[in-house]
């Protein structure tokens, strides 16, 4: 069953980092355009600020769910460089518990935020303003799966910079 979870979960976040990747096409085809319009032919068309702003949430929150499958997210190891392996032990399993707690927290009140707002729309497009909120609980629904997916794999730790594509932080 666990590693049919982590596989269940390994194929979400691909499918999540192909649609980020969508998104980010569309938003630089959209801003492209924004620029054209603007001081190409001078007459800004108002409606692709509102969906680049609406994109971009889209894709911070779906990010959030690959920042915890892969352990990428930032994180403060001064703790974790204690010399007393019972605290050692305890860390991994007290960070996920807090984690997961917040993030159902926000799929909860996400959802109840996205349901109040269904009937407001843009102010330039007439399209529900359900569906720029609905990124927030669906963000933190998968990050909860890719949490608890990360968790059972059992390493707890951040992830290399091999796994994460050689992306490296300068310190």
């Amino acid at each position: 069953m666990r590693k049919g979870f982590i596989r269940f979960a390994d194929i979400l976040a691909k499918c999540t980092g192909y649609l980020l990747t969508v998104v980010m096409l569309i938003m630089v085809v959209l801003a492209f355009y924004q620029v054209l319009t603007r001081f190409i032919f001078h007459d800004a068309s108002p409606w692709t600020e509102e969906i680049l702003r609406r994109a971009m949430i889209w894709m911070v929150t779906l990010g959030l769910a690959l920042g915890f499958r892969h352990g990428a997210h930032i994180s403060v190891d001064i703790i974790t460089r204690v010399q007393n392996h019972v605290v050692k032990r305890l860390i991994p399993p007290t960070v996920f518990i807090i984690s997961l707690v917040f993030l159902l927290t926000v799929v909860w009140l996400g959802s109840d935020m996205a349901y109040r707002v269904r009937f407001q729309t843009f102010g330039s497009l007439d399209i529900s303003m359900f569906w720029a909120y609905l990124a927030i609980p669906v963000g933190a629904a998968i990050s909860v799966i890719t949490l608890i997916a990360h968790f059972l794999s059992g390493t707890g730790q951040p992830a290399s910079d091999e796994e994460l594509g050689g992306l490296q932080c300068q310190v």
